[in-house]
């Protein structure tokens, strides 16, 4: 049973790593990412500083392109579910 705990604990911390991230680490650069994909009705926009954990649910709820802006509103990249499963 210990054996359990601990593969569930190692999971736990993982996520908890991942979740703590934020949008930049995991991001496509904005010059490196097709925008042929988007539409005004699948895209969502969050701060580069912007812990994942806070809009990771969104993404894969709403099947969403999150749009990665930087402090002067700046597109820098993309994230979409793919990123999310990758990391």
């Amino acid at each position: 049973m210990n054996i359990i705990k601990a593969i569930l604990n190692i999971f736990r911390s993982k996520e908890s790593i991942f979740n703590n991230l934020i949008a930049s680490n995991i991001m496509i650069d904005e010059k490196d990412f097709n925008k042929m994909n988007l539409t005004l009705g699948n895209t969502f926009k969050v701060n580069g500083n912007i812990k994942i954990k806070n809009f990771k649910e969104k993404i894969i709820k709403d099947n969403l392109t999150v749009v990665v802006i930087n402090n002067k509103g700046k597109t820098i990249g993309y994230i979409t579910k793919n990123e999310l499963t990758y990391n």
